[in-house]
């Protein structure tokens, strides 16, 4: 457990992750963030991304559809409107769901903001593995 970090990942209806890892990558507003043990204190805004994750050998990959990251020393705690784990997405939800935002970006009376944040999110779930 030494130089390990506490990951957390948190929404409002669950905790989604909790368990220490050698490091981490965050997609932030900036750019890409690796953090590992000892990094300084830090606030940051999260984009729409896929977090990556290390723990030996073991790679793994959670979506986060923005929010921020609370970055000490030991622990990183992440705050997100929604996250999910490798294994956990719908393939076939989030394909249905990035149909749904083609065709609203499409039609000119529906909100473009929107339609493309939900296009985003879906290619984002469609991501992973």
């Amino acid at each position: 457990m030494a130089n390990q970090i506490k990951l957390e990942i948190i929404t409002p209806t669950r905790k989604v992750f909790e368990d220490m890892v050698d490091m981490i990558v965050l997609k932030t507003t900036e750019g890409e963030m690796g953090i590992m043990y000892d990094h300084e204190p830090v606030v940051a805004l999260l984009s729409y991304g896929i977090i990556r994750y290390k723990k030996g050998a073991e790679k793994k990959e959670a979506t986060t559809m923005s929010g921020f990251a609370e970055i000490t020393k030991d622990k990183v705690t992440i705050l997100t409107d929604a996250s999910e784990l490798e294994g956990e997405v719908d393939k076939t939800r989030a394909e249905a769901a990035k149909n749904r935002a083609q065709e609203h970006k499409n039609n000119t009376e529906s909100d473009q903001r929107r339609a493309e944040i939900a296009l985003q999110k879906a290619l984002l779930r469609m991501k992973m593995k």
